[in-house]
């Protein structure tokens, strides 16, 4: 091992120990977010590695996420946009032992990233429109591996309120099941933004019989990830998709319904080259 590298967001925590050509050697993960648990941020930090390794490693420690946040080991400032990503390299802030990203911030309208940067970093000179889907969804912009500006969509918090509370909780007792054809189709009610439907017509369809009471969860997510979809992109754009497993899948058939064309990354793959090649480009390792 000659590099551990971290991502530690607002839900997980992963970490992965690289070799010296870059390959991950080792893994380990948590569901430990920096804003679902409480505590010490370096003493949680510390336990993980612990856990998994046995003992603090004697290498360098590059991590980025919500570990640069208020509630983490160092609130590291965010760096303003437009940014070239060549430069971010130079501005990794030391702390505790970790060498932390710091994030991206947007002035008009406000917004904010952090991990994301790590894995645009990965996408090498990338240019054109970005598609991140997560908790919350970013859709970036670049200029040939220049942020110009982003958005940030809170498709997927907001699923999870709906579906956990209210008027369109999920049905009690009832097995969801995942269909593609009414995903579709309820992702294809979003897309006509001049007519598209409210998330109520979820609950309306199943109160008057047009929607199985199994099929709740999956309308619901179709309608949302369609909104998300169509606010940003219009059928015949090209643009990048990074993601894995489900969202990967939902956000792939928005797309192609819509009519986009896109190049898939795995969300995963890019964390980890965008933390080797930081380190490397920082003088880290190598």
């Amino acid at each position: 091992m000659v590099l551990l590298g971290i991502d530690w967001g607002s839900s997980a925590f992963r970490a992965w120990a690289f070799d010296d050509e870059g390959e991950v050697i080792g893994h380990t993960s948590a569901r430990d977010g920096m804003l679902t648990h409480g505590g010490d941020a370096l003493q949680r930090l510390h336990f993980h590695i612990s856990e998994w390794l046995g003992e603090w490693p004697e290498v360098p420690v590059l991590a980025c996420g919500a570990v640069g946040s208020s509630e983490g080991v160092l609130r590291t400032d965010y760096l303003p946009v437009p940014f070239q990503l060549a430069a971010l390299p130079g501005h990794l802030v030391a702390a505790q032992g970790i060498h932390i990203v710091p994030g991206l911030k947007q002035a008009s309208p406000p917004d904010i990233m952090r991990g994301e940067e790590t894995q645009l970093f990965a996408l090498e000179e990338a240019h054109g429109w970005v598609c991140m889907p997560g908790t919350h969804t970013k859709h970036v912009t670049l200029e040939h591996g220049r942020v110009v500006g982003f958005s940030t969509e809170m498709t997927g918090e907001l699923r999870e309120l709906l579906l956990g509370a209210g008027g369109l909780k999920s049905p009690p007792g009832i097995e969801q099941v995942f269909d593609e054809a009414v995903y579709r189709e309820w992702v294809e009610k979003s897309l006509d933004t001049d007519d598209a439907a409210s998330p109520f017509a979820v609950r309306a369809a199943r109160m008057t019989g047009d929607l199985d009471p199994q099929y709740h969860t999956v309308a619901l997510t179709g309608l949302l990830i369609g909104a998300d979809v169509a606010a940003h992109y219009d059928p015949g754009d090209e643009l990048a998709l990074v993601a894995d497993g489900p969202l990967l899948e939902a956000y792939r058939i928005a797309l192609e319904t819509l009519g986009a064309e896109f190049e898939e990354y795995s969300a995963e793959e890019a964390t980890q080259d965008g933390l080797f090649s930081l380190a490397e480009e920082a003088g880290l390792v190598g």
